[in-house]
């Protein structure tokens, strides 16, 4: 059976399968760890005084839905997608590319997140702050390329040995 791949397809699936679930992971995935972490810290009795849960994890989640996730997809239609559809003009379109592209963006739009909400913008700043916002951005590059398909790296000695086997 002959192999009809086209070995320099860049991505399985369309690249806005992965702009509308990817805005999602991270906010969404937050909410989860830390109504987790506020579960634990209560069984173990971390708190003298703790707050109603499940009124504290609601509130988390709905603040997340109604902030969060529209930032996020903010982010992603004008600082992901276009550099995902540059680079696949280029036929440069790959996971490694992207998420870094995403982990050196997530500090900036985290900064600018928390200065929107009247946050702590400067702990952002600090030396974890910059590393959990590019490990966010990470996360959802990753979550973009996995709803995406595209392929993991896109090397020159790829695309030369592909295009010599044609």
């Amino acid at each position: 059976m002959e192999d009809t791949t086209d070995p320099l397809m860049q991505h399985k699936r369309s690249l806005w399968r992965g702009a509308l679930i990817s805005p999602w992971v991270v906010p969404v995935g937050l909410a989860l760890f830390l109504g987790a972490f506020a579960l634990v810290g209560r069984l173990v009795g971390a708190d003298e005084h703790p707050p109603p849960l499940p009124g504290v994890v609601a509130g988390l989640f709905v603040l997340i839905i109604l902030f969060g996730v529209p930032f996020t997809y903010l982010v992603t239609f004008v600082c992901v997608v276009p550099v995902a559809l540059l680079l696949r003009a280029r036929q440069a379109l790959s996971t490694a590319r992207l998420c870094l592209w995403c982990a050196l963006v997530g500090p900036v739009t985290m900064y600018a997140y928390a200065r929107l909400m009247n946050g702590q913008p400067d702990k952002v700043l600090a030396p974890l702050g910059i590393a959990m916002a590019a490990s966010y951005g990470l996360i959802s590059g990753a979550a973009f390329c996995w709803a995406s398909g595209v392929r993991l790296f896109a090397g020159q000695r790829h695309l030369q040995r592909v295009r010599a086997g044609r």
